[in-house]
C-alpha cells in the first residue's frame, strides 16, 4: 500500500540541477494563496516559502487538497511545467540526520582520544 506523503518539498532546482529563476519565485508562487491580514500578506499555512539546506523551497501540505483543491493542483501543476525537483519534506530531515550522524561520530571519536589521553597523562592538544 502506497500513502502520500503529508508535505511535499518543492525545491528551487529544475531536473537539471539548474537554480530556477527569477529569485524571488517562491514568495511570488506562494503569494497567489496569501491574504491581507493586519495591513500585511500572510502566507498560508499549506503553502509557504523555506530554505532547505541553503536553497529556497516551497513546503505544500497535502492538506491543501482538502481545503483548497484547485490551488493545490495550481501549486503541483507549476512545479511539474516548470521541471523543479519535488520531495517528500520528510526526505530533507533524513538528509540532516546524516549531517547528525557525522557530527556524532566526530564526537565521540574526539572524546576516544581525550579519555585515552587521560589514561596515559598527556596533555590536551585542544580544549574540550
Amino acid at each position: 500500500m502506497k500513502t502520500e506523503p503529508k508535505e511535499w518539498l518543492i525545491l528551487g532546482v529544475t531536473e537539471d540541477n539548474q537554480p530556477f529563476r527569477p529569485s524571488d519565485w517562491a514568495e511570488r508562487l506562494c503569494g497567489t494563496l496569501a491574504c491581507y491580514k493586519n495591513s500585511r500578506w500572510v502566507y498560508s499555512k499549506y503553502a509557504h516559502p523555506v530554505i532547505r539546506q541553503g536553497k529556497v523551497c516551497v513546503l505544500v501540505e497535502v492538506a491543501l487538497k482538502g481545503t483548497n483543491p484547485d490551488g493545490y493542483k495550481f501549486i503541483m501543476d507549476f512545479a511539474y511545467d516548470n521541471r523543479l525537483q519535488v520531495i517528500p519534506g520528510k526526505e530533507v530531515i533524513c538528509q540532516d540526520t546524516v549531517a547528525a550522524e557525522m557530527q556524532f561520530i566526530s564526537f565521540m571519536r574526539k572524546l576516544r582520544l581525550i579519555l585515552l589521553m587521560q589514561q596515559r597523562k598527556v596533555k590536551f592538544p585542544f580544549r574540550y
